[in-house]
This record gives structure tokens, sequence and C-alpha cells, in this order.
């Protein structure tokens, strides 16, 4: 995949994993460009001019290494927030939602796209808010919404065009001919790819030219024009071989394949399928990787090579079920079928082929388009024929028989005509019901999911605010009761020095006072966690930065608050809920993370409120976490579904842990 502010990207998987994805629009560095920013960054001051290198080094280093790209991208967020740097964070923010979707983990791909949209839109920045469209396009076009994906590709050339950005809005437009590729209407798409091409060759852009090329080929190849595609063959094999883009060689090698595929030329076909898959592996790359597995499969198919087709279309089935690659999935599926087919297991066919049909819904389009086309051919035969019979009528008026048997036939086929038109339309009848079934039934069960959810959370409400009252009672009880017999306490046994003098010389009365003022002070700050008065008196910024301030002053951990647009108080129960949150994660932060800065964020825009709370820490796996689950996080996790949040825990060894609540504010 590109990468962040020069990159726009897209992906384009075939029938045989072909994928196409948009060039660098100002090339890339050589290695020993990035050596010397590397060892600048070494000796770098922690400064704006910091994130800056470390968004350059992430953005070239994706080409090659996508976790070590995560690892600059993650530290120029880190600091940016701790810099309060608004245009380092959408900036780092949207590099790290591009690295999160090349890596296969769209959901945090998405948080950190809101939080780089965000960011974006309130420093004003209208070219970083079209680089969110683009990438938005990009994430639904590898899970398979195409639809959806080209909105987002032509609101971005929109926004390009009229910011006058040619050189991204030319490449949002190679997003749009992907989409072409994409539903099948190939032949439009190489036409516009041929335009393309010439305004990269004119800019001189050899990374761009050679993903431009390698649509074009694909468009003429799904368009069976293999002499055409035939011309680009060398030249396109040439940028292959001395490429650095380690995203464009399997694609390029990957289409050459195709071309030999198509040639029925199958020994060199798997070879550059297999090239494209060593170069896919190098990257990490699942979404390309489920692509060249069918590739190969198909072609070992084609060679009669059973068993290496099975144990390449396997390989390709895990990895787009695992990626949700449904296109792949539903190609894979057809191409399981087939081979099973020949195999004789004929349920496993069966099994792979409802797979396919349930996930390819233009099959209908396609089987329209077929039976349409075998219509038109034969009207053209029948013309032709019934001009014959009228010539020879006219000329000799004989062979009436022969017409006779002509009409029958015509009669014959119009019935026949009419017979499948009426079965098609029937099909297509018991199809929409279908259909219209299992919308129903799929809108009454998300009614009932929406009552269950609905009734989950009053039973929260009822116990939350259960819990909070009993926590104030407790609080109140703990500061009015036993507050108040420990001040009694400390009050007569002060004076007994006047009852018994000298006694203040004695050690044991020393150390006993000392205890009693100990143990009275740290019963207010029990009574205070309970139930803060600044929360209730300020409000939850106060409080926090209360909060904040008596962790820090413990040494152990430095705690620092940020927040934005929070100057109008939330309700009373958010406050609360929100203070309980932040509470307890900064608790299990100071329990288990040996973490030395927390930052606590608070975000306000509108109705729209989100929180982060990241530390320095010694991370933890996520996956095992969950597994073990924990009483605290479980409170943490009523209390964000309490206030109809999304909760998303990101986590890397030894750089550390952020946390980040979405939520939409309901001020009634």
């Amino acid at each position: 995949m590109l990468r962040q502010i020069k990159a726009l990207r897209f992906c384009l998987p075939f029938l045989l994993a072909i994928t196409i994805i948009c060039p660098d629009v100002t090339g890339q560095m050589s290695n020993l460009e990035i050596d010397s920013l590397a060892r600048t960054l070494a000796t770098a001051k922690e400064d704006t001019n910091k994130v800056n290198l470390l968004m350059t080094l992430g953005n070239e280093i994706g080409y090659t290494d996508q976790n070590k790209a995560m690892d600059y991208a993650r530290q120029g967020y880190a600091l940016s927030n701790k810099l309060n740097f608004p245009r380092g964070i959408a900036r780092t923010a949207y590099l790290t939602a591009l690295t999160y979707m090349d890596l296969g983990d769209y959901n945090l791909s998405d948080s950190f796209l809101s939080i780089s949209e965000q960011r974006f839109r309130q420093i004003g920045d209208q070219r970083g808010l079209a680089k969110i469209s683009n990438g938005r396009g990009s994430r639904h076009y590898m899970t398979g919404n195409y639809w959806l994906s080209a909105s987002f590709y032509s609101k971005a050339a929109e926004e390009f065009d009229a910011l006058k950005d040619t050189t991204n809005s030319l490449v949002s437009y190679q997003n749009l001919i992907s989409v072409l590729g994409q539903i099948n209407n190939h032949e439009r798409a190489a036409v516009l790819g041929k335009k393309v091409l010439v305004l990269a060759e004119e800019r001189k852009d050899s990374l761009q030219i050679g993903y431009t090329m390698q649509g074009l080929v694909n468009n003429l190849l799904y368009s069976d024009k293999l002499d055409e595609a035939a011309n680009y063959i060398d030249r396109l094999t040439e940028i292959g071989n001395t490429t650095r883009d380690h995203n464009l060689a399997p694609e390029i090698f990957s289409t050459i394949g195709t071309y030999f595929y198509k040639r029925e030329a199958f020994p060199r076909a798997i070879t550059y399928f297999n090239m494209a898959l060593e170069n896919a592996d190098k990257l990490n790359n699942k979404y390309q990787l489920a692509n060249h597995y069918n590739s190969a499969g198909q072609a070992y198919y084609r060679m009669g090579d059973f068993s290496n087709s099975r144990k390449n279309l396997t390989l390709g089935m895990d990895l787009a079920r695992r990626y949700e690659n449904r296109r792949a999935e539903s190609n894979i599926a057809l191409s399981l079928s087939s081979l099973y087919d020949s195999l004789h297991d004929y349920p496993s066919a069966y099994s792979n082929l409802l797979v396919h049909a349930r996930m390819k819904d233009s099959l209908l389009n396609s089987e329209t388009r077929t039976y349409t086309s075998q219509l038109e051919a034969q009207y053209e035969s029948n013309k032709k024929e019934n001009e014959i019979l009228r010539l020879q009528k006219v000329e000799q008026e004989k062979d009436f028989q022969i017409k006779k048997r002509n009409t029958y036939l015509g009669i014959g086929i119009g019935l026949v005509a009419a017979l499948i038109a009426v079965l098609y339309l029937l099909k297509r009848n018991y199809r929409n019901r279908q259909k219209l079934s299992e919308q129903q039934a799929a809108l009454l069960k998300e009614r009932i999911k929406t009552i269950e959810k609905e009734q989950q959370i009053s039973s929260l409400q009822s116990m939350i605010n259960g819990q909070e009252t009993e926590r104030t009672r407790i609080a109140r009880d703990l500061h009015d009761g036993l507050g108040g017999i420990f001040s009694t306490v400390k009050m007569h046994y002060s004076t007994l020095p006047q009852d018994t003098p000298g006694i203040k010389e004695n050690p044991m009365y020393r150390k006993t006072l000392d205890l009693i003022n100990n143990a009275s002070d740290e019963l207010r700050k029990v009574a205070h966690n309970m139930m803060p008065e600044v929360l209730m008196k300020v409000g939850l910024v106060d409080a926090l930065r209360d909060f904040a301030n008596n962790i820090s002053s413990g040494k152990l951990l430095k705690v620092t608050l940020q927040t934005f647009g929070m100057e109008k108080r939330l309700g009373n129960a958010t406050e609360i809920m929100l203070y309980r949150i932040i509470q307890e994660l900064v608790n299990n932060i100071i329990k288990h993370a040996h973490a030395t800065e927390a930052i606590i964020q608070i975000n306000r825009e509108g109705n729209r409120l989100s929180l982060t709370i990241e530390d320095n820490g010694r991370g933890f796996d996520t996956r095992e976490a969950e597994e073990k689950r924990s009483m605290g996080m479980d409170t943490v996790k009523s209390r964000v579904n309490y206030l109809n949040g999304k909760l998303t825990i990101d986590s890397r060894k030894d750089i550390g842990t952020t946390v980040m609540i979405d939520l939409l504010l309901n001020e009634n």
C-alpha cells in the first residue's frame, strides 16, 4: 500500500488474484537516504521536527516492512500528543490507520481514520480530509464493498479537483478505474487506463507508470485482448524485476502469470504466480496472498495437478476468511467447487458452489448478458435464413414445404424463447420473495437484539445508579461518622499532656498520635475517591486535574491531562461514568503497566466525545487479556456500554498501551 500524504491507495482483486495498487506520486527514497534519516532520528530532539522525521520514515519503510513502519507511526502519534501538536496528531493517526489497513486490522484502522479526520477538520486541512475520503475508499475496497468504495473515491476526486491538486486527483481517478474493472466493465476501464498511462508517462513517474500499466494490462486481459496486452508484457516484466515497492512487484508478476494462463502456457503461469506469492509474503500482505494462492491453484488445476491445486486453494481460503477478503473467498469457493467436482467429491463441490453463489450477487447479471448475447446471435441467424427464403420465393416461387418447415421452426423457437422467459421470470420472482423473507427475518432478529440491548442497558443503568448511590452513602458515612469519631479521639488524645505532664516525651504517645493522624487522612482519601467533592461542585475536568495531580505527587507515575472543547459541563451521570472509567484505567496502569508517564486526553466536538488514555509501560497481549478477563476491565466495558460507546485497546510490547473510547453524548 502507498504511504500517507503522497500516497492514495486502491486494490483490485480479479479472478486470478490480480490487485492494482495506486502509485506513489513523488517516487521513493533510496536506501542510503532512508539510512541517513534513521541516523538523524537517533539524535533528534523531542519536537515537531522529530514528528515530521518519524512520518517520513514510516512512509518510506512501509514499502518493505510494515511492522517497522507501524513502530514509527505510533512513536510519531505519541510524540504529537505529548507536544499537543494537532497537525502531527492528524498526520500520524492517518499513517497509523493506513498501516493497520495493510496489516488487515480494519477496526483499528477505522478508529485512527476517525481520529485523523477529526483533527484535520479542527485545523481546517481540506487536503487532509480528501485523503481521508480516499483512505475510506480503500478500506471498503479491501473488504469487497465496491459501491461504497466508489462513492468515497468519487468524493476524494471531487475534493482534490476543488483544491486544484491534479496529482492526487489523478490517483483518485485511477482508483475509480479499478472499480470499473471490479464490476466487470473492463473495456471502459481499459480506455480510461490508456489515458491515465499517457499522463503518468508525461510526468515521468516510474512507479505510477508501473501501477497504471499493470492495471491496464489486467483490463485488456479480461477483455480478451491478449495480443494488445502482449505489447506491454516485456516492459511490465522489467518494472517488476527492478521496483523497490513490495506491493507492486507481486501484482505485476500476477498479471504476467494471468497473461500466460490465458495463453494456456500453464507452467510459465505457475512460475510467475509463485513469484507473486514470494514477493507478497515478504510484505506479509494477507489480502494479496489469498488472491495469488487462488491464481496458482487454478493454474495447477488446469495442468491436472490436483494435489498442488487443493493445497494452494485451501491456503488462500484460510487467509480470505481470516482477513475478510470476501471477493477472494467467493472466487476460491468457485475454484474449489470445480476441483472437488473433478475429484468426484460432490458434497464438497456443492457446498463450495453454495458459498460462491451466496457471495457473488453479480452472477445473475453475467448470466443475463450471456443469455442476451445468445438470443442476439440466434436472431441474426434467423434473419439471414428468412432473407434467403424470401429471395428464393421471389425468384422461383417454389419450395412451399421448406417455407412451412421454417415457419414451424420459427414458431418453435418463439415458444422456446417464451418458455425460457417465463422460467426466468418465475425464478427471479422466487429469488425476490426468498430475499424479502430473509430481509424480514434479519430485521426481526435485529429488532430482538435491539430490545435485548435496551433491557441490558436498563439493567446496567439500575445497577450503576445503585452502585453510585451506595458509594455516596458510604462516603458520607465514612466522612461524617468515622471522620467525626477520629476527630473526637484526636481531640481527647491531645488533652492528655494537660492531665499527664511529660507524656509528650513518651515515644508511644508520639507514635500513637501519628497513627491517628494517618488513619484520619487515609479515611478522607477513601471518602474522596468514592465520591470526590470537586466532581460534584465544579465538574469532570477539575476533578480529573485534581486526580492527576494526586497521582503525580506520588512520583511513581506522571499523569498529564489534555482537554479540548470541554468548556461546557456534561450531564452528572455522564461525568460520573467517565470519572470512574478513567479512575479504573489509571489504577490498572499503576498496578500492571510499570509505566512512568500516562496521558489522559478528552476531546469534545459537538455531541461527539473521544477519550484516549495512553501509557509508556511494558504493554500486554490483548488476546490473552481478553481470555483471562478481569473484574476491573469488565466494569470499564459495562460503563462504556452504559454510555453507548465504543472501546478499542491497542497494546504493543515495550512501547505501551492506548485505550480509546468514542461515544455520542445524549444531553437528555
